[in-house]
């Protein structure tokens, strides 16, 4: 299975005033398994804070930050991004189980980490502090009804920052191989020629 950071584009989050004072956050940049992004609209009529239509040619997100008030924006966010780990996962039209939900939460907290949203070391804990639901809240939140374990997602190890020698040397090996051809001999040479490169 792809990786989630492959297929999904960091959650972006904007905040935009409104007369009440309170703050809407629009989201952008959820990606199905495949690829295809998976659009978002904002409804403050929607009942859920967040949940998926599916249409005849496509799934929507619609969210309305509104619907729970008294979440915080971190919340909001999570919950969002939990949703669009969903498409990502390729999990989006079954019916929601506790394992695939929790599948769904790690995703999305991998997310909002990989925007800065989440950083510093106590901010997980106060997020899963935050996700208690009453049951009439749950009916308003991507499901099924559930504890949050978000402290035991495994974390994926940052990518390490490229060397632009190494990388020039490698793509110099494989222009080598490219003119070469795909024989054995061919990509011996490849191999050696790359396992010869200073990372």
């Amino acid at each position: 299975m792809k990786s989630l950071f492959s297929m999904l584009s960091v959650v972006w989050l904007a905040v935009l005033a409104v007369p009440a004072g309170a703050q809407d956050l629009t989201f952008r940049g959820c990606a199905d398994a495949v690829g295809r992004a998976v659009p978002s609209q904002l409804d403050v009529e929607s009942p859920s804070l967040v949940t998926t239509q599916m249409g005849q040619s496509r799934p929507l997100i619609v969210y309305n930050p509104r619907a729970l008030p008294d979440v915080t924006d971190a919340v909001r966010a999570f919950l969002y991004a939990h949703e669009c780990a969903r498409h990502s996962l390729g999990i989006a039209r079954d019916v929601p189980t506790p394992e695939a939900a929790q599948r769904a939460d790690c995703e999305g907290l991998a997310t909002l980490r990989r925007s800065g949203m989440l950083v510093e070391p106590g901010d997980v804990t106060a997020l899963q502090s935050s996700l208690v639901f009453s049951p009439e809240q749950w009916a308003r939140v991507p499901g099924p009804p559930r504890g949050f374990d978000l402290n035991n997602c495994p974390t994926r190890r940052a990518v390490p920052k490229s060397n632009p020698a190494w990388n020039q040397c490698v793509h110099r090996c494989g222009d080598r191989l490219y003119h070469c051809g795909q024989s054995a001999s061919c990509l011996a040479t490849y191999n050696s020629c790359q396992a010869a490169c200073q990372r």
